[in-house]
């Protein structure tokens, strides 16, 4: 019976258990019946948000290797290939604003910056396609700038929220960039580039971002051509080079006996052969008398830079005591022989005065002539939205400014220096102490054969050198100023990239944007590059297989006719 009532017990025990389990899988079952939908849609609105995340990095990626990674850097006379990446990468910024969405703006500003660091930075210092980037940098902060104010591509006029997980990001407008210096933490941190710039949703910071890269590209440019061009050109080594030239029919070496007038004659074909140098490195085409696509602003610019750093080397040299002076700093004192001067070192006097003048009205007009740098021209490039900026567009740029003054003062007549006033009149330019190092080293001429008056000299002595101005130049060597860009302002470049919305400039054949309406032809190699290339190779072999044909065709014409003409 103990038996009997034990298995009964076990077996009601058994299936009480039954009961419960069931009863909770049957909990269970309701359970995850009630969440199934809700965890479902949430996986799946996460599944779908992180697609489209995806397919916008992908998108901008595409949008990058077109616009930046796969173009050849290279001059051409068509204005809208050559800132065919300034108008693909505005395209996707401009997409990215119509989106109405604060991180898709901010991505498309962060990575097209960083793509145009990338290749900046990849031409090391070639200068041809540093200028190429210059120019579309320039071309994208003006379109950018020009489509700012309007309200259709950029809903966010004031502060504005947006979604983004769940947050709610706040667009106020970003507070005034500032640039720091580089660090070592930098490198470890690839954010704190981004995060030094404030608000990437703000167009401004977008804008900002870019002058920083011009501003870049701008002084790196200047250093080569200085390094590459001009400073060759100091050495003794130019001399021997302008010598041995092709079609030389003078030699104006050190042996010459024709004086200060020789030196002026070698100086004049050795600068001109640097500025056409210079010309041709800051855009070959150009150089070559065929009109280019790039903005013939930025090479006016560079070279503006590069004359202001010339003067002051010139000055500096012209005004050592002796012409074996070493030089004493390679960008304010670099010249290392006194025969590129166009005149002599050490000494002055009327006659050499008239040489400087003369050999820099030459150079004047060649600079005119390659660069578009003309003195009477006031510069129109100066940055618009920068008040620190505007006395630019009311001055204009003075080639050689100390040489002139220089010139100015060897052929002043020296009585007028007695009166403080006078001088300051006529010689704005000098302290004091400068005029009379120059005084002392006056010979007379022909021209001028007085020596200087004693009470000229006592007059300036007593001057006290301390009233000066910060402008004005009292002591050599003389310190060149350092590289400054002022962004050419969106408005002096309307007439080249177009209006916005405007029919009339979108049927212009100027316009950088009037491909943009349409599509670009250059997508269309996309599609099959390896077409593309095999189909120019053809095309250049047949050229070159027809010119062939064609010069020996010609070859024997020219001996059958010399073979029937009779004798």
């Amino acid at each position: 019976m103990v038996e009997a009532n034990e298995a009964g017990v076990l077996g009601d025990t058994q299936s009480g258990a039954r009961i419960f389990l069931s009863n909770e899988k049957k909990d269970v079952k309701v359970y995850s019946k009630e969440t199934k939908n809700s965890l479902s849609d949430s996986k799946v609105q996460q599944l779908e948000h992180r697609i489209k995340m995806l397919e916008e990095e992908l998108r901008e990626a595409a949008a990058v290797e077109v616009s930046l990674y796969s173009v050849v850097a290279e001059h051409g006379s068509s204005m809208s290939k050559v800132h065919a990446p300034a108008r693909r990468l505005s395209r996707l910024y401009l997409h990215a604003c119509k989106e109405n969405a604060l991180s898709r703006r901010a991505s498309a500003a962060r990575t097209t910056i960083s793509g145009l660091v990338l290749v900046a930075k990849a031409c090391g210092n070639d200068v041809p396609r540093l200028t190429f980037w210059l120019s579309n940098s320039v071309v994208l902060r003006a379109i950018i700038i020009q489509v700012i104010g309007d309200q259709e591509l950029l809903p966010s006029a004031g502060p504005s929220t947006e979604n983004n997980g769940g947050g709610k990001v706040n667009n106020n407008r970003s507070s005034p960039l500032k640039w720091k210096e580089s660090s070592p933490n930098m490198k470890e941190n690839k954010n704190a580039l981004y995060e030094m710039f404030g608000d990437w949703g703000n167009p401004n910071t977008f804008t900002s971002a870019l002058e920083k890269i011009e501003a870049w590209i701008f002084s790196r440019i200047i250093e080569s051509v200085w390094w590459q061009t001009l400073i060759p050109h100091m050495q003794s080594s130019a001399a021997k080079t302008i010598d041995r030239g092709p079609g030389s029919g003078k030699n104006y070496g050190r042996t010459s006996s024709s004086g200060e007038q020789e030196q002026g004659n070698f100086s004049a074909e050795l600068w001109k052969k640097a500025f056409k140098d210079a010309c041709e490195r800051l855009c070959p085409v150009r150089a070559g008398g065929h009109e280019c696509g790039c903005l013939p602003v930025l090479a006016r610019m560079i070279m503006e830079q590069c004359v202001t750093r010339l003067d002051v080397a010139m000055f500096n040299a012209i005004l050592r005591e002796s012409a074996d002076e070493i030089p004493t700093d390679p960008v304010s004192d670099p010249i290392s022989d006194s025969m590129v001067l166009p005149i002599p070192a050490g000494k002055s006097s009327f006659g050499a005065g008239a040489l400087l003048k003369n050999a820099i009205g030459n150079w004047s007009r060649w600079l005119t002539d390659l660069f578009g740098m003309d003195d009477d021209d006031p510069l129109e490039d100066g940055n618009d939205h920068n008040d620190d900026d505007d006395e630019r567009q009311d001055t204009s740029f003075k080639s050689f400014h100390l040489l002139n003054a220089l010139s100015d003062l060897m052929m002043l007549p020296k009585d007028m220096l007695l009166s403080r006033s006078i001088r300051k009149e006529v010689c704005p330019t000098f302290g004091a102490p400068l005029i009379k190092r120059v005084l002392d080293s006056f010979v007379p001429d022909e021209f001028c054969p007085d020596p200087i008056p004693e009470v000229v000299l006592e007059a300036l002595d007593f001057e006290d050198s301390l009233e000066t101005g910060d402008e004005v130049v009292t002591s050599v060597p003389c310190t060149a100023a350092p590289i400054v860009y002022l962004p050419p302002s969106a408005t002096s470049l309307a007439g080249i990239i177009g209006e916005i919305g405007s029919p009339q400039l979108r049927r212009s054949g100027s316009s950088v944007l009037r491909k943009s309406y349409t599509s670009d032809d250059e997508l269309d190699e996309l599609d099959s590059p390896l077409t593309s290339i095999i189909i120019d190779w053809l095309s250049s072999c047949a050229y070159a297989s027809n010119k062939t044909q064609l010069d020996v065709k010609g070859k024997w014409q020219s001996k059958f006719c010399q073979i029937s003409t009779p004798s």
